[in-house]
């Protein structure tokens, strides 16, 4: 029997001329990617460094596909399908070096065990795969996925090369009575069904013959049309993981106003490289859509669609203004919850797309919907955004021993109320049990008060970068001025802009949300909560949870109150949007409107009470929870303090 082979070409005179259809293969797929590269060069280059977290991202959700597999079906269907064509793709390889360069690699143990056993069980993973696909798109029929003839053209082709590759295998098992056959699993025991059927030796050849050419054709065919379909994802997807922001986009672009020849984004050129790859790296899953609050409740923005239509603005009228193929409608319905983001497998940055659009809508062409407009407004004439509002900056802690920070004193904690905390009654009363925690916990406690304005974070979701950067500036001079050892605040997107985003503008404090300065004190022992026993559900918000990563504070908290926490349908990084974001919480929203999804699936927990950790979460989950017939909405401030009250008063 001698080292174990096979003969490459085994059965195919003139096989050297497959090199013509491979020469028109290789022109034809460099000039579908020179044909896409002169968009990306289009856009403005981004800083690259630090690397280490990009190549750990790029390793994660590239590598492993941790977003692939979080939905088991389609994502280990996936993975397959990517580790089986990386092995078959090693093992053409390997074939190309024994007979193109005469290199002895397909022989003895690795021929058996790699060329043979694991290509051929990495062939029939890629069959089932496919297989779960079609089921999936044709029988399951997910909305989310189109069901166009390019859907259906892809798999079913990807199928076909792959039961060829198998019935070649087969034939020749079964023509030179191979040795070694069984160990190609799947194509001898194909094999032995020829012998079943009588099929002559001749006959064997023949068909071999013919379908080896088809088997090549029809590969490379595929291959070269890669660059023109959404197939290209294969190559652009590791790049946008790559090219992402390694702290999750959660913090958009300063905009250098004074020196930038157009405010905002309508031109390609505005848009990033990053931008720009996003588009081609699109896989078209579907899965930003189905987490989408604004398409959820019917509004025009599907993400995906989104991302589609500034692909095809980009390849079909690349010196077009952006306006031309997106619509304000769409552009103004975002709440910027990062859903869409948090989704998608391939690191794609909606949201920046989206606010970078509204900036030139706004600032450049002066448009902004009613009711934005108007807290924008408010911003700018009052610093904040709230109309119609009777109480002034202190009027929430009136009969608390708190007082306002005054010039060149120490501030040790200073309470961050925000806007809503001052100026919207309900969330007053959250301000006031966050207060009384702070004190009982024997912290001198000081506010701003009067010098406390709005973070601008609103008029910057809303496209007005001007404001923002005006109160961003303001802001972080005031906090210099006062120099607290920490910044506690109640508001998730207060925190964000403190934390976060006024870095660009140079600040450098420590700054907390509540939940995470309670569940540290009860974990010290500063806060002593009596017996708690209510069933409570937990509202995740936005800027609290995909925003800045707090998810077990506020549970803790919940829990050291005595709370049984059931949790909802959506939850953690896959909890859903209450509505109030990129100022929706100031705009009239229509039928259905998002915050009566979310207090759905809050009311089907059958708690008693739904807790939150955002003061407008807790304005619109109050709202949609008494429109569904729940129960109580509160602040985990006010859950904490009802059952911490009687320990302060039992230690007088």
């Amino acid at each position: 029997m001698g080292i174990p082979h096979r003969v490459v070409y085994w059965n195919v005179p003139g096989h050297a001329w497959m090199y013509l259809p491979f020469a028109i293969l290789v022109v034809v797929f460099v000039y579908g990617v020179w044909r896409r590269w002169r968009v990306w060069a289009k856009g403005r280059r981004v800083p690259l460094r630090p690397w280490g977290p990009r190549v750990r991202r790029l390793l994660s959700h590239a590598g492993l596909q941790s977003r692939v597999v979080r939905r088991p079906l389609q994502g280990y269907a996936h993975a397959a399908l990517a580790v089986a064509f990386g092995l078959l793709f090693i093992g053409t390889c390997v074939v190309a070096l024994k007979a193109d360069f005469g290199l002895p690699v397909m022989q003895g143990a690795f021929y058996l065990w790699f060329e043979s056993a694991t290509l051929d069980a990495a062939g029939l993973a890629g069959i089932i795969a496919l297989a779960v696909f079609l089921f999936r798109r044709y029988a399951m029929r997910p909305s989310a996925l189109g069901r166009e003839l390019a859907d259906f053209l892809v798999p079913f082709t990807l199928l076909i090369i792959l039961i060829t590759g198998f019935l070649l295998q087969s034939l020749r098992i079964y023509a030179t009575h191979d040795p070694w056959g069984a160990y190609s699993f799947v194509g001898y025991g194909l094999s032995a069904l020829y012998g079943d059927w009588h099929l002559s030796i001749p006959a064997a050849l023949i068909i071999h013959r013919s379908l080896w050419w088809f088997h090549l054709v029809l590969a490379f065919s595929f291959l070269g049309a890669i660059p023109y379909s959404k197939l290209f994802h294969l190559f652009m997807a590791p790049v946008a993981i790559l090219l992402s922001d390694p702290q999750g986009a959660t913090s958009l672009e300063k905009l250098d106003i004074e020196q930038s020849e157009r405010l905002g984004v309508n031109m390609l050129s505005d848009l990033t490289v990053k931008d720009l790859v996003d588009l081609d790296a699109c896989t078209e899953c579907g899965r930003c859509e189905e987490a989408c609050p604004a398409f959820a409740s019917e509004k025009p923005l599907s993400p995906k669609k989104l991302i589609l239509d500034l692909r095809e603005h980009a390849h079909l009228h690349p010196e077009e203004p952006l306006t031309a193929a997106i619509k304000d409608e769409t552009l103004f319905a975002c709440t910027t919850c990062r859903a869409c983001m948090e989704a998608c497998p391939v690191d794609i940055e909606h949201v920046p797309k989206i606010v970078g659009m509204r900036r030139f809508r706004v600032m450049e062409e002066g448009e902004m919907p009613s009711g934005l407009a108007e807290a924008v407004q408010g911003i700018e004439e009052r610093g904040h955004p709230f109309r119609g509002a009777q109480a002034g900056r202190t009027t929430w802690m009136e009969g608390l021993p708190i007082h306002e920070w005054q010039s060149g004193e120490p501030c040790e904690t200073l309470l961050w109320v925000g806007c809503a905390g001052a100026f919207d009654p309900r969330a007053q009363k959250v301000a006031r049990a966050l207060a009384q925690l702070l004190l009982a916990m024997g912290e001198d406690v000081k506010v701003l008060g009067r010098r406390e304005s709005c973070t601008g974070d609103p008029a910057r979701r809303a496209g007005q970068e001007y404001l923002y950067q005006m109160q961003a500036e303001q802001n972080v001079q005031t906090l210099k001025e006062v120099a607290p050892r920490r910044i506690v605040t109640m508001c998730p997107h207060c925190l964000h802009q403190l934390r976060d985003e006024y870095r660009a503008f140079g600040a450098d404090f420590e700054v907390v949300h509540h939940s995470e300065y309670l569940q540290a004190a009860l974990v010290t022992g500063r806060l002593r909560a009596a017996a708690g026993g209510r069933r409570i559900t937990y509202h995740d918000p936005c800027y609290l949870g995909r925003y800045e990563g707090v998810f077990a504070a506020p549970r803790e908290v919940l829990k050291a109150a005595g709370g049984d926490i059931v949790e909802m349908a959506h939850h953690g990084r896959d909890s859903f949007c209450c509505g109030a974001g990129g100022g929706w919480a100031f705009r009239e929203e229509g039928a259905p409107r998002v915050n009566r999804l979310r207090a759905k699936e809050a009311v089907a927990t059958g708690a008693e009470v739904v807790a939150t950790g955002c003061p407008f979460c807790l304005s619109m989950m109050t709202d949609g929870v008494k429109a569904e017939g729940g129960g109580e909405v509160e602040d985990i401030a006010e859950i904490l303090w009802a059952q911490v009250a009687p320990e302060v008063t039992a230690q007088g």
